[in-house]
């Protein structure tokens, strides 16, 4: 999924830090049917039953970010289908709320055919929204609106009107409210004005399945029974619409370039390897959009036999032709493989991956970069790992008995596949020491700092802040903190201690080790991660402010703190 939502950024969509949020909290794969759950994460619509599909993430994202939910407010979602749009939105009305609060964000879900609507209830309430009363379902026609539960702030429709909005919804939506809807090929958006005036604008270029609206029956569920008559010309407008959807998806997955989720991706195809597992793992590293629609490509353009094991680098933005031309040419260097390091992992961290693909054991990864103080060590004489200290001077001002924890350059590295651990150590080394170049050592000198100091720093914020801008504040705060004597209190450095990844608990809190920069003031023992550049420089070129706390949120914006008053009010609201 961050694999997706980060396309989706790309793209200009998921503006809104409540929708981007809910993205992240509300898994796709959770709202598709069994046989498409690898094509989940994929940005085009699927089908899940009559007729029906679920939204392309681009266009979900689009309208949500029109609409704006907030916490608190009271949304009609309707053709609510798999359900997917309803949880999104639960997440954003309900966001950061108490249990006791005032005004509880409520979702109101109507979808007209009985079989989809159970369907997305039961895809809806995996995430416990209906047992907890922010989404409620109702099984009927969605185009008559929901007068018992109006007003409401804002209404989305996931189908589209032929003619036009129907007034039930706009006189359902209060003053100053929105309405996201397609109309034909056109996403609108129409806010109500004081005085009964709207402000309509209109977004071109979208398709979406028809609104099917029929008067509601007495007792106003009207959808869900299944008719005895012939099906109509509707019925058979459906299908055609249906298959054009599934055509489109199909031409859109194998010919319009896909937008890779790193710069560079690095894919290994074993020797052996069928081709339906071929589409998979490229699927699953963001290669290609479709797995199926890769299979069916190698398969049709007759390169099904002829694809090649080996290692392959993607970049930029490949089709599915392309990347099929690639593999049928097969390796460019046989002799060597491609080994990614991203930026953050520390030496647990390589020492699994490199385990897992087959290139070394972690231990023999440890012996000679040094032990994380999560892993057992056979002999305490190795935990420091081997001294490369007289070959870089970078190392110079590293302390005895530390390990190369925080030296190890986070890059993508071509090595031979008969390369010893201390030939990409070396690599590693030498391209830190690149890194760090004259300027920065300088103005560290200038700072009467040390390298060991700024790594240190630097891998801390590495683990803690995402975005260099906030590295730089964040920096600041710890380089005054440790100047006035106070804990950090990073949880990072606690979690480098117990290897977890979750909110260290009071027992972790509590543990006794110069890591735990709960209980001791000062810098932690030592580097805690492997950082990139961006944070290397922020540790350098920190930013002077009047915080003294900070805090990730659950969106993972930083928020910052002038006294512990303040912090403690800001740990109330954003970490509850």
């Amino acid at each position: 999924m961050d694999e997706l939502i980060g396309e989706l950024k790309a793209e200009g969509v998921l503006r809104s830090r409540y929708v981007q949020a809910a993205f992240r909290a509300i898994d796709r794969k959770d709202f598709v049917l069994p046989e498409y759950a690898n094509e989940a994460y994929g940005n085009y619509p699927l089908p899940i039953g009559g007729g029906q599909t679920i939204s392309q993430p681009y266009t979900v994202a689009f309208m949500l970010d029109l609409l704006d939910p907030k916490p608190g407010e009271r949304i009609l979602d309707v053709g609510s289908g798999s359900g997917w749009t309803s949880a999104l939105l639960a997440h954003a009305v309900s966001h950061g709320q108490r249990k006791n609060a005032e005004r509880k964000g409520s979702i109101y879900a109507m979808e007209r055919i009985r079989d989809i609507c159970e369907f997305g209830r039961a895809n809806i309430e995996k995430y416990g929204f209906i047992t907890n009363g922010v989404v409620t379902v109702h099984c009927r026609d969605g185009s008559q609106g929901l007068a018992a539960e109006a007003p409401f702030d804002k209404i989305l429709a996931s189908a589209a009107a032929g003619g036009g909005i129907p007034d039930a919804w706009r006189e359902e939506l209060r003053v100053g409210g929105k309405i996201v809807a397609p109309v034909g090929n056109s996403i609108w958006c129409l806010t109500k004005q004081p005085n009964q005036g709207w402000d309509e604008r209109e977004y071109p270029g979208f398709a979406f399945v028809p609104l099917v609206e029929r008067p509601a029956e007495p007792g106003g569920h009207s959808g869900g029974e299944r008719s005895s008559e012939p099906p109509g010309p509707g019925t058979h407008y459906a299908i055609l619409f249906m298959f054009a959807v599934l055509l489109a998806a199909g031409i859109y997955a194998t010919f319009v370039p896909q937008r890779l989720p790193r710069p560079r991706v690095n894919v290994e195809i074993p020797a052996g390897t069928g081709l339906r597992d071929i589409g998979a793992v490229l699927a699953r590293h963001g290669v290609v959009r479709s797995r199926w629609a890769f299979v069916a490509y190698a398969a049709l353009s007759g390169n099904a036999g002829a694809l090649k094991a080996g290692e392959y680098t993607f970049e930029g933005s490949p089709t599915i032709p392309e990347v099929v031309h690639r593999i049928v040419q097969g390796e460019r260097y046989p002799t060597e493989r491609l080994v990614t390091i991203p930026e953050g992992w520390d030496l647990r961290d390589m020492g699994g991956y490199f385990e897992a693909n087959g290139i070394f054991m972690s231990e023999r990864w440890w012996e000679v970069a040094g032990f994380p103080p999560s892993q057992p060590q056979s002999s305490r004489a190795l935990r420091s790992g081997r001294d490369f200290a007289n070959e870089f001077a970078v190392l110079a001002d590293k302390p005895p008995g530390h390990g190369l924890e925080g030296y190890l350059y986070p890059d993508s590295y071509r090595i031979f596949r008969t390369a010893a651990v201390e030939d990409v150590v070396r690599k590693m080394l030498e391209n830190f020491d690149r890194k760090l170049t004259p300027e920065l050592r300088n103005e560290i000198r200038r700072q009467n700092r040390t390298i060991f100091e700024i790594v240190t720093v630097a891998s801390l914020l590495e683990k803690e802040v995402p975005h260099d801008e906030d590295r730089r504040i964040v920096a600041g705060i710890l380089w005054k903190r440790l100047a006035a004597g106070i804990p950090l209190q990073v949880d990072a450095s606690v979690n480098y201690l117990t290897g977890k990844r979750a909110t260290p608990s009071a027992a972790d809190l509590a543990i006794d080790s110069p890591f735990n920069t709960y209980r001791y003031a000062g810098l932690p023992y030592g580097p805690i991660a492997n950082p990139g550049i961006g944070a290397i420089r922020a540790a350098v070129y920190s930013k002077p402010t009047g915080y003294f706390y900070y805090l990730s949120s659950a969106d993972g914006t930083t928020v910052y703190s002038r006294s512990i008053e303040e912090h403690r009010a800001a740990k109330a609201r954003y970490l509850r």
